[in-house]
């Protein structure tokens, strides 16, 4: 890949790429609702999944909503998940069955931190065939403490957050300020991330490759690479 398509740098976003909620949220949110008696289609799931994947790159909704509840408090995740049950189609009194996924979610969600086993070998590969790699994610706070607490800084030769670079993906300015810190133009540059909304199209309007990873296929018409695994990335050579 490098050689051929004149890539310099592959960018890297955070959460649901090179690390994962064990179990993700979407999955218990699915599994509290079949306890609850509204278990879901697959098509159910995938329109919701999809549907959560817009919601949380910076989508219009996600504004109004930080607005209204002034941040990410019991009235924001209540009214998140109203949302989501109207993504399912779901039938009844929403707000209150949202109500009961939150408070379950508040008693009895506690995931872990995953990296996947392929994400540490395959930096180091892409690392020493010369890439330089980058960390660029929508957390506010700076990235190297979470890089570090899961063993990724040694990997990476830098690490961008929204909030450092005012920029929230999909944003073209996160972009062009990664490419910046990678020292290459945008063109030479690829960003791997699993935000359809938000990595791949911001990626795009900012002239980098974008690459998708999507291992449930959410996102047929993606309009760009696809894999499954980060360690498909090995194969790019």
């Amino acid at each position: 890949m490098k050689n051929g398509n004149l890539l310099h740098a592959i960018l890297f976003d955070l959460d649901g790429t090179l690390r994962h909620n064990q179990p993700t949220g979407f999955d218990t949110f699915v599994g509290y609702l079949a306890e609850l008696s509204h278990p879901l289609s697959q098509s159910q799931q995938r329109r919701g999944e999809r549907w959560t994947h817009y919601y949380w790159a910076e989508s219009p909704e996600q504004t109004a909503d930080r607005k209204e509840f002034g941040g990410e408090n019991g009235g924001f995740w209540i009214r998140y998940t109203t949302r989501i049950l109207q993504a399912f189609e779901i039938d009844g009194d929403l707000p209150a069955l949202a109500q009961q996924i939150s408070k379950r979610f508040d008693e009895d969600y506690q995931p872990v931190n995953h990296i996947p086993d392929d994400v540490i070998p395959t930096l180091t590969h892409l690392r020493a065939a010369g890439y330089i790699l980058g960390l660029v994610s929508n957390r506010a706070e700076s990235l190297d403490g979470v890089a570090a607490d899961l063993g990724l800084n040694g990997l990476l030769h830098f690490t961008l957050s929204a909030g450092q670079a005012q920029s929230w993906k999909p944003d073209a300015g996160i972009f062009l300020q990664a490419a910046s810190l990678a020292a290459c133009a945008p063109e030479h540059a690829a960003y791997v991330g699993d935000n359809y909304y938000a990595d791949i199209v911001g990626a795009r309007t900012a002239g980098l490759t974008p690459v998708l990873i999507d291992p449930k296929g959410l996102f047929p018409d993606a309009g760009c690479r696809v894999i499954k695994e980060i360690g498909e990335l090995k194969q790019f050579e």
